[in-house]
């Protein structure tokens, strides 16, 4: 059922393509239908799901955002609302939404409680990351 749907989709591209003479369209020698240079993908979740689910979690791709995946695929594929349909699927990723850095945002500085006793508590704040000053250093 999915793959027929899938078909009449492409189909319809390839009609209209005739119809109004498109210049974006093209179907190749083997009657692979083409967007530009990219490759046209049906209306097949399961396929889309594949392309999506390799493009995302892939050992050379390790969880991309959306917009850097979309980035990825662009020159690749084309299908109706990709770029919704990326955005949708890193949403959905589990690990993506317990690990990013988006969900690790620390609340205000709390001042700490003043201590009853001399050396009751040492605490000390780390500050990494900044310009090197001149003798190399670039924490505090």
């Amino acid at each position: 059922m999915e793959l027929q749907q899938a078909n009449v989709g492409i189909h319809h591209i390839k009609r209209k393509n005739k119809e109004e003479g498109t210049k974006y369209f093209q179907v190749d020698e083997n009657k692979i239908l083409w967007f530009k240079d990219r490759l046209v993908v049906p209306k097949n979740r399961e396929l889309r799901n594949h392309i999506l689910s390799e493009a995302h979690s892939s050992k050379m791709s390790i969880h991309p955002s959306s917009s850097k995946m979309y980035q990825n695929l662009k020159p690749l594929f084309w299908w109706t609302k990709m770029k919704k349909e990326i955005g949708a699927f890193v949403a959905r990723c589990d690990n993506c939404c317990r690990v990013k850095v988006v969900h690790m945002k620390a609340g205000l500085l709390q001042p700490l409680p003043i201590p009853g006793w001399k050396w009751e508590e040492v605490s000390m704040d780390i500050i990494s990351g900044l310009p090197t000053s001149v003798k190399g250093y670039d924490s505090i």
